[in-house]
């Protein structure tokens, strides 16, 4: 293998046991899977080629065996060119009629990949990742994969078969666009980006970390965590901004603490700071404000094992989790309407649940409690259609009361 590229698949997608065909891996599924009749779903296809050199990926799609055909694609087979090392995603309609029949409905897919000159291979058929045991409970969306590495197994498998389930009444009139579609995730082009903001943390870090302390991450936290929150349609109480900076400033202790994790935090910090020219000399302002959406995922995930540690069980479906993450970090990064359900569940509750792990000096915990439940009391309308979670909030503020 020559210059080994960063595995960006597994931060895109669940991607510990994938696929391969010809050195690009690949993960395959049907969104939605669950469809009634005459409603579309679509092939979602991940790939990431493993060579040096461009190559084509074709994707064969064998519909089910009918009598009469009630399903249909624009076309069968759909090429996607990749350039050297490229991720992407391949997403191509499937439409189906009002008289398709209930019932599963099995679909044949086929990759096949061509090149035109010899390369070598820049990602192998298998990883040992870096991150090992943690207290996330997913790990997509904050370049995990690339910069620590997840570890991963490829099996070399040329065709799958993926189930429809067809169910309900007919929905007729619907007509949706057939054109597939593809974006592309990662180019050799952003590769020196990378390797500049991990050449300068590595240069750098004894330097950079005596600056990242918590009171002034905390400091930072609660601040943007105010701002970018009412952005987001949210007019925060300090009670919650406190909480909500503590579960914070703890996902960014939680890997700075372990040197073989720092760099999950530090180098995405300085592939922005090169990406958008951003002072280098502040590490706290590109950690806390330039790389807050993706530190509020990682918190979330955390949030989520810790109460998974806690109550010894998931209250919220993997599905629930991931979606929570994607709503919230989508929201205090571009704006938009966020309930505050979703401040609430988990950053919220995380931010209980390690409340003394991050006191501050001077701070009065009790008060800050008191904070808290006064500003959850304030908001009982409109966390109303989520009592699971507000009994969760109580049982978590009573743990932290009785801890004094």
């Amino acid at each position: 293998m020559s210059t080994e590229y960063p595995d960006v698949l597994g931060d895109i997608v669940e991607a510990r046991r994938r696929y391969d065909v010809n050195g690009v891996h690949y993960l395959l599924t049907l969104q939605p899977d669950t469809i009634a009749p005459g409603e579309p779903s679509a092939l979602r296809a991940w790939l990431q080629s493993c060579w040096d050199v461009p190559v084509v990926a074709t994707l064969t799609i064998e519909l089910p065996d009918q009598p009469k055909p009630t399903m249909s694609l624009i076309q069968k087979r759909t090429e996607v060119p990749l350039e050297a090392g490229e991720v992407g995603e391949v997403t191509i309609p499937i439409a189906t009629s009002p008289d398709t029949a209930a019932g599963e409905h099995a679909l044949v897919v086929a990759l096949g990949v061509k090149q035109d000159m010899r390369g070598l291979y820049v990602r192998g058929q298998k990883k040992q990742g870096l991150l090992g045991d943690s207290l996330l409970t997913f790990s997509t969306g904050m370049d995990l994969a690339r910069i620590l590495g997840l570890g991963y197994v490829a099996q070399t498998c040329a065709e799958q078969q993926l189930s429809l389930t067809v169910q309900g009444a007919p929905q007729p009139g619907q007509q949706p666009d057939l054109t597939p579609t593809y974006v592309s995730h990662w180019t050799l082009a952003d590769l020196p980006v990378q390797g500049k903001a991990r050449h300068y943390v590595n240069d750098q870090r004894l330097y950079l970390l005596p600056k990242v302390i918590r009171e002034e991450l905390y400091r930072v936290f609660l601040e943007e965590s105010q701002e970018r929150l009412r952005d987001a349609g949210i007019k925060p109480h300090i009670g919650e901004a406190i909480f909500a900076a503590k579960v914070l400033t703890f996902a960014v202790e939680y890997f700075l603490k372990r040197p073989n994790w720092q760099d999950a935090i530090l180098v995405p910090a300085y592939v922005l700071a090169y990406r958008y020219e951003l002072e280098v000399d502040d590490p706290v302002f590109l950690i806390a404000r330039a790389d807050y959406a993706r530190i509020a995922r990682l918190a979330i995930s955390l949030s989520f094992g810790l109460l998974r540690q806690l109550l010894k069980r998931d209250l919220w479906t993997l599905e629930e989790q991931v979606a929570v993450a994607d709503l919230v970090a989508d929201r205090v990064e571009r704006g938009g309407t966020l309930s505050p359900e979703f401040l609430y569940l988990p950053l919220l509750l995380g931010g209980l649940i390690v409340a003394q792990q991050v006191e501050m000096p001077g701070e009065d915990l009790r008060q800050s409690l008191d904070l808290v439940e006064k500003a959850r009391q304030q908001r009982s309308s409109e966390l109303a259609a989520n009592p699971e979670l507000v009994n969760v909030f109580e049982r978590l503020l009573q743990i932290a009361e009785s801890r004094f």
